[in-house]
C-alpha cells in the first residue's frame, strides 16, 4: 500500500483522468493507467511508500480463524492510498468511516457499514473521507503474514493468475 496526503498538479490531473475513465475503459487500459499512476505516485516527495511509516500511520491488526487470515487496517482521514494488486477472490468489510474508491469498475463512495467481494486483479485507489476501519479475510492455512501477503497480493499485473486473455 502506498499513500500520501498531498498531490502535485501532475499527479492530481492523472488521478482525475483515471477517475473519469474508470468503468468506461477495458481492463488492460485501466491496468496500464493505474500502473503508470502508481509509478508517478511512488516518486512524489510526500508519498509514504511501504513499510514502517505506513504501518505506523495506518495500524494493522492480524488475526486468524480456522483456515482464514483476517487483516484489519485503520486509515486516518485525508489520505490517498494505492492498494497492492489482489490475486485471489475474498471478502472485505468497511466497518467505520467512508472512502471513495477508484477501480476498473468506476468510482464509488462507500460508507460503513459495507461489505463486498474483491476479485482477482483488483487494485484500488482510495481516498479516505472519514477515518475508516477496513477488514479483509483471506483463505489460508498459513500463519506467517509475509508469506500470506505473497500468496494473496502482487506488485504487478504480470502474475500468471491475473493474465488477461
Amino acid at each position: 500500500m502506498e499513500l500520501t496526503n498531498k498531490l502535485d498538479k501532475i499527479n492530481e490531473e492523472a488521478l482525475i483522468n483515471i477517475a473519469s475513465e474508470a468503468g468506461f475503459i477495458d481492463k488492460k487500459e485501466f491496468r496500464n493507467k493505474i500502473t503508470s499512476f502508481s509509478h508517478m505516485f511512488k516518486q512524489h516527495p510526500d508519498s509514504y511508500g511501504f513499510g514502517a511509516t505506513v504501518d505506523k500511520i495506518n495500524p494493522l491488526e492480524h488475526s486468524f480463524g480456522d483456515g482464514t487470515y483476517i487483516r484489519k487496517i485503520t486509515m486516518p482521514a485525508g489520505q490517498l492510498i494505492i492498494t497492492k494488486i489482489h490475486k485471489i477472490k475474498h471478502p472485505y468489510f468497511v466497518m467505520t468511516g467512508s472512502i471513495t474508491v477508484i477501480t476498473e469498475d468506476g468510482v464509488k463512495k462507500i460508507k460503513a457499514p459495507y461489505h463486498g467481494i474483491t476479485m482477482p486483479g483488483t487494485q484500488r485507489i482510495i481516498y479516505v473521507n472519514e477515518e475508516c476501519v477496513f477488514i479483509t479475510v483471506h483463505p489460508t492455512k498459513k500463519t506467517n503474514v509475509e508469506e500470506i501477503m505473497k500468496d494473496v497480493t502482487t506488485e504487478t499485473f504480470d502474475d500468471p493468475l491475473l493474465k488477461l486473455t
